[in-house]
């Protein structure tokens, strides 16, 4: 599909109509399957990345309404593998680690090995207040979002198999209930990152 192609398609989202899109989805995905599957090594992580970038070009163009890639297809190809690097990237890490990111410098991130809290906080005092952030945020998400996040760390059972667990519909649906609570989590990190420090000035 052309520039023109994905305008049109966009526009009708605008409007409340988002047939076009749905059936752009899955003729991307019937475009895209082959080179996702030879990417991931599995049917299933090809879905699950394919729904992230999917998602995420949602939020871009049709909630932000920036403007589309002329080559849209090649750009959520492009952006499906980043995905895929994220989500090894955090299979790899023993912490937590959550970043939403985009091909250009428009990201997002909190990256919990990494990260750096200013403000005068050392080092030692600055790792406490992140594990005290995380945690503090996880308890203030759903069940749902807790379980869906605290997945990414069990490497010994599947995403696919909470989707009849909790009730959803179909894999697409989980995946984009998954992308909601890492965007929720991270509000809630910074929040908490944000309230933890005031208290520690006004203790000092």
């Amino acid at each position: 599909m052309d520039s023109i192609d994905i305008t049109y398609i966009i526009e009708c989202a605008h409007k409340g109509n988002e047939l076009p899109f749905t059936t752009f989805f899955e003729h991307t995905f019937q475009k895209l399957k082959s080179k996702l599957f030879s990417l991931t090594k599995s049917k299933d992580d090809s879905q699950e990345v394919f729904i992230i970038s999917m998602q995420k070009f949602w939020d871009r163009f049709v909630i932000n309404k920036e403007e589309p890639p002329h080559n849209s297809i090649g750009y959520i190809y492009m952006m499906c593998k980043n995905a895929w690097l994220m989500q090894k990237r955090n299979k790899a890490n023993t912490m937590l680690s959550i970043e939403d990111s985009y091909e250009d410098q428009n990201s997002v991130q909190i990256d919990l090995q990494s990260n750096s809290i200013e403000d005068g906080i050392d080092k030692e005092d600055e790792e406490l207040l992140k594990h005290q952030a995380l945690a503090e945020a996880l308890k203030l998400l759903s069940s749902k979002c807790r379980s869906l996040i605290e997945n990414e760390l069990d490497s010994d059972r599947q995403l696919k198999d909470l989707q009849e667990e909790f009730g959803y519909n179909n894999y697409q649906a989980l995946v984009q209930a998954k992308y909601n609570c890492k965007k929720r989590l991270i509000l809630k990190v910074y929040e908490v990152i944000t309230q933890l420090k005031n208290q520690k000035k006004l203790k000092v």
